[in-house]
């Protein structure tokens, strides 16, 4: 259920502060995640191979990572340099994955090692999340008992926002999603999609976006000129990528529309749903605009764990009813809504068959 062969978040650069040592587990693999006193990143396997003590309970040194329980010391590469008081057993050594930093974000490549020189699986859209020039960068980093894929269909499906996040984003715009038509520029009141071999674009555009729109977008436009409200319509263009596996870019833009001219407020927001387990998934979040400073930061950053919030009760109980079965293979009814959906979950499908066939 998992395409192995590919970049994933495994963790966010500032939790890799101090010496801290990071334990996460993604693809069912049990990491330790830390930076070396020379700067590198390293992500190894967090269990000792001496009495599988995990690693990530123990410290940085200058040689590596020491484990907690007996001392032994473990070089970047895996190998055991250092045992107290004897020599180095010759095949004491620890499962190491290659890792990159890039985009603001720690990256793993939990698959074959040879074809992890391959960086295309990297969502080159994640590039605002390292840019200074954005505004935030602040990342939300919650573990959801959900399946990767579920957190998938759920950002594809928009339509859901009008009865789960009505107080936000949630308006008459989420309903032109069904009115979906194959084409690669904005429509009014209408999507557009695109399916590629790894990716999905959709857009959705209004040029005239009431009161019957999610306020959200409204306030967006209000807090960029320094105003408590802006009551009256907006041009409003939402243009949505993901790349297969997980990865998620929403980018939202929005002017008056008496001011064509105008350089519009834009934000971006990301996502990421890594999968831990069969049934569990961790999701990192980062949102980054094109205005304001970062006194609006916190603001930002809590009306995304409300949302967040209001979702994790609705996907941890479709995991529930479902069990360890794939919604799929219980031969669920489907909506309008659910097109890109169903083709996310062929992508997926067809990268996990051609992994199974190669191996």
């Amino acid at each position: 259920m998992f395409v192995s062969n590919a970049w994933y978040i495994i963790a966010e650069p500032q939790e890799l502060e101090n010496e801290a040592i990071v334990a996460r587990t993604v693809l069912g693999k049990r990491l330790a995640i830390y930076r070396g006193r020379d700067g590198a990143i390293v992500a190894m396997e967090d269990r000792c191979p001496h009495r599988f003590a995990p690693l990530s309970l123990g410290k940085i040194t200058d040689r590596g990572i020491q484990c907690a329980y007996h001392g032994a010391e473990f070089a970047a590469n895996g190998q055991c340099v250092a045992v107290p008081a004897q020599k180095n057993p010759p095949d004491a050594t620890v499962d190491t994955f290659p890792a990159v930093e890039k985009h603001g974000y720690v990256w793993g490549w939990l698959g074959d090692p040879e074809l992890s020189g391959d960086e295309s699986s990297i969502p080159d859209g994640f590039w605002v999340s390292g840019d200074p020039a954005w505004i935030g960068g602040y990342g939300h980093m919650e573990s959801i008992k959900v399946d990767y894929r579920l957190i998938n269909d759920n950002l594809f499906d928009i339509t859901h926002a009008e009865f789960v996040h009505p107080e936000s984003f949630g308006g008459e715009e989420v309903q032109f999603y069904r009115d979906a038509k194959r084409g690669t520029g904005f429509r009014d009141r209408g999507m557009t999609y695109e399916v590629g071999d790894n990716h999905i674009v959709f857009r959705t555009h209004a040029a005239a976006l009431g009161q019957e729109g999610g306020p959200l977008w409204r306030s967006l436009l209000a807090q960029s000129r320094g105003l408590d409200d802006w009551p009256e319509p907006i041009d409003f263009r939402m243009e949505v990528y993901w790349w297969a596996p997980v990865y998620t870019s929403f980018h939202i833009t929005v002017r008056p529309i008496d001011e064509p001219d105008a350089d519009p407020v834009e934000i971006y927001n990301l996502h990421a749903a890594i999968p831990e387990t069969e049934a569990s998934s961790h999701y990192f979040y980062r949102s980054v605009r094109n205005y304001g400073d970062a006194s609006m930061n916190a603001p930002f950053i809590e009306a995304a764990q409300a949302i967040f919030e209001q979702d994790k009760p609705v996907l941890e109980g479709q995991q529930e009813v479902l069990g360890a079965r794939d919604l799929l293979d219980e031969d669920p009814i489907s909506f309008r809504g659910d097109r890109l959906q169903l083709e996310g979950r062929r992508i997926l499908n067809e990268l996990i068959a051609a992994e199974a066939k190669d191996g």
